[in-house]
């Protein structure tokens, strides 16, 4: 009995091995969940600006790489009960924790294309 099961754990050890070997160096990410399923759905297309949201950047003094880094690696939270998903084309509310300028940006996503439609609250006065 303990011969056998030395034996299986030898295959079991032998078997991590390869599984590492063919699969260590890959990014695993989960997202199978409404909010990181949306969030690498919107993350996945090109990204465009409206002049709103262009306005609003150049009111706050915010590039459109800072945003971006705070877009594609920030925390970031979809509010669904804020947004309009039964549309075709659908416009998602996001929350941004952990950021100094920015709380919540409006998002478009249509015809393969993320624009940004505004973001919030600010003092600036852009129509």
């Amino acid at each position: 009995m303990t011969r056998r099961f030395f034996f299986y754990l030898i295959g079991v050890g032998i078997g991590i091995v390869i599984s590492i070997l063919f699969f260590g160096d890959r990014e695993i990410e989960f997202a199978y969940l409404p909010n990181a399923r949306t969030l690498k759905h919107l993350r996945s297309q090109d990204l465009v600006y409206s002049e709103q949201a262009v306005c609003l950047m150049n009111c706050m003094e915010i590039t459109e790489s800072a945003f971006e880094r705070v877009f594609y690696e920030g925390d970031l939270d979809v509010d669904f009960s804020d947004s309009d998903v039964k549309n075709p084309c659908k416009t998602y509310t996001i929350e941004i924790d952990n950021s100094k300028y920015l709380s919540r940006v409006l998002i478009d996503d249509c015809d393969s294309v993320s624009t940004i439609i505004s973001f919030g609250p600010t003092n600036c006065s852009c129509n």
